[in-house]
């Protein structure tokens, strides 16, 4: 059956494929001609990029750039998922905690991170500290309000199992809370590596520390467009590279819930 059942939901699944890629290749079709028919030579091209790719990544300058960010966004999402984590799984179960903080939170999470950066600047300096800071609060906001949402809403079945078996409150938050509340987290990383990505992009425009902002801004300010895009290309997939491993290491400590994020 399951020999049967693999080729017929590869099969099922193909023209949706098909379809991405049909899309795909218009878009790449409609942006290489948009350019050499109406828009400025200068702008990049589909096929400027492909060239420009291996140089590109292959440089020093890249190079360095790109550990700098890497660098800062690992340290910040480090330091904020955590601290994000175990806030909002306190604020989640302690409602007097959750009343005291949820409007500071809301709040922060409401307002761009790019507002601060100024003040940062001053604050700290220009330099990594203010990228780290920045990165770190950007990361700290949506594991906080994600992760207070699934602690807070615990199925009741699991607290009234909780209680007839009489769990200590440590045996509580590691055999209940935790493993309740872990699509909630996954879901706050999710998001908070976007906003760090973007956060130290945007420390590394205004503040001019080195690092892939300051690259894509410096070559596009040079007229090297095509090189400027791929240290955007490699942003994004960045961010869908880190979507795709939080989503993986969901499925593979709690596969009962493949059904989230999807």
């Amino acid at each position: 059956m399951s020999v049967v059942s693999a080729p017929t939901h590869r099969l099922r699944n193909l023209p949706g494929w098909v379809g991405k890629l049909i899309v795909a290749a218009l878009i790449v079709a409609v942006w290489e001609a948009s350019v050499h028919l109406w828009l400025p030579d200068y702008l990049p091209t589909p096929s400027g990029v492909v060239r420009a790719a291996w140089p590109t990544l292959t440089s020093a300058d890249f190079g360095a750039a790109f550990r700098e960010t890497i660098g800062g966004v690992a340290a910040g999402l480090l330091i904020g998922c955590l601290a994000g984590t175990a806030l909002g799984l306190a604020t989640g179960r302690m409602p007097w905690l959750r009343y005291l903080t949820s409007p500071y939170l809301s709040g922060l999470y409401a307002m761009p991170m790019l507002a601060i950066v100024p003040m940062a600047t001053i604050w700290l300096g220009y330099s990594s500290q203010t990228r780290l800071a920045v990165i770190a609060l950007s990361a700290f906001l949506p594991c906080a309000v994600s992760t207070g949402d699934g602690a807070r809403n615990v199925p009741s079945q699991l607290r009234e199992t909780a209680e007839v078996l009489r769990l200590s409150r440590v045996r509580f938050v590691f055999d209940v809370l935790l493993p309740s509340t872990l699509p909630f987290v996954v879901a706050g990383v999710q998001v908070a590596v976007g906003r760090a990505l973007v956060g130290a992009v945007a420390v590394e425009f205004l503040a001019s520390l080195p690092g892939l902002g300051t690259f894509i801004l410096t070559n596009a300010r040079s007229f090297e467009q095509n090189t400027a895009f791929v240290a955007v290309f490699v942003l994004a997939v960045l961010g869908i590279a880190a979507r795709a491993g939080t989503e993986t290491a969901l499925h593979r400590l709690m596969p009962w819930h493949l059904h989230v994020n999807r």
